[in-house]
């Protein structure tokens, strides 16, 4: 993808017209750590290509998950040609380690962290319609998220389903493709409507005005920002325990177990899904006493806490040499 050379973003072909969550990352490193720290530092974001010799420091920063072919330059020892890898997780750290036995001393983790800080609302009573939310791109499990909302608006009039998602965040709209159909369903919906992709900006606003995250994922997460920022907004998270999302919940959320087969997976988070909502109808503060606890300000992944551990590990690892 794109590297951080001396301070300076390098882009990628893949890399350059992307906004996707390890961009936000990449520029979370340019915007809060020491510039100084950074003048003979180079950080490869995932799928390193050109590894420079005149650094101090070659440090690998992983977002993919362990499998992906472009990983394959860690094999045979080749993580030896890093200083040092960053993961996003302990789960994505480990599923490496196990993948390319890097010993544990080569490792550090430091959480990805989002602008959303959590604050208690000061009046969420929750008494009118139920927003659902789904804001992250289409093939991590929107398929049947449709199906879920729709049989469940057929029992309640009084849900409504928002849904932000395409692959133009990664600048490749023409993946897109094998979902128009679903889009355009979910466009014609009563109780959805479809706003495609739209600035990070756009969707935090739209997660202060959501009751409810429904995600019943399908693909592996590393960690998962569309997450974070919800439980920070206030919004009640509905998820399975796959992948790294059970370690990026922090707790904080409803989960339920995965499944590998689709209709199941949809039975299992429509019943959870339902349960809520009676739950909620039952006691209209159930929301606001579910999502302002104190596990939903998720410390770890603020700004100060990315920005303290990045500064650190670059100075630990220049010392060490």
């Amino acid at each position: 993808m794109s590297m951080i050379y001396k301070g300076q973003v390098v882009e990628s072909e893949q890399s350059k017209n992307s906004s996707g969550g390890t961009e936000m990352m990449r520029q979370r490193v340019i915007d809060n750590v020491d510039s100084n720290l950074l003048a003979n530092v180079a950080i490869h974001f995932s799928r390193p290509r050109d590894i420079p010799t005149d650094v101090d420091l070659n440090i690998l920063y992983c977002h993919d998950l362990a499998e992906d072919p472009e990983n394959n330059i860690l094999l045979n020892g080749g993580w030896n040609k890093f200083d040092h890898l960053v993961f996003v997780t302990q789960w994505q750290r480990d599923q490496y380690i196990g993948a390319y036995d890097i010993p544990y001393a080569m490792c550090s983790v430091i959480p990805n962290a989002v602008e959303k800080n959590f604050v208690v609302p000061e009046n969420n009573d929750h008494q009118g319609k139920i927003k659902f939310i789904y804001h992250t791109t289409p093939h991590r499990g929107l398929e049947l998220v449709y199906p879920i909302i729709d049989q469940l608006s057929k029992e309640y009039k009084d849900i409504h389903l928002d849904v932000y998602s395409s692959f133009a965040i990664y600048g490749w709209a023409h993946r897109d493709e094998p979902y128009v159909d679903l889009f355009t369903r979910i466009h014609n919906h009563p109780n959805m409507t479809y706003h495609g992709s739209v600035p990070n900006a756009q969707v935090l606003t739209a997660l202060d005005k959501a009751d409810v995250f429904l995600y019943p994922n399908i693909w592996k997460e590393t960690s998962c920002i569309a997450l974070i920022e919800a439980i920070k907004s206030g919004v009640l998270c509905i998820h399975p325990n796959y992948g790294a999302l059970t370690e990026t919940s922090g707790g904080a959320t409803i989960s339920y177990d995965y499944t590998e087969d689709p209709q199941d997976h949809a039975n299992v988070a429509y019943s959870v899904t339902k349960q809520v909502i009676e739950t909620h109808k039952a006691d209209n503060q159930f929301f606001k006493k579910f999502t302002t606890s104190d596990r939903a300000f998720l410390t770890r992944n603020t700004i100060d806490i990315f920005q303290n551990r990045w500064n650190k590990l670059i100075s630990e690892l220049n010392e060490q040499r």
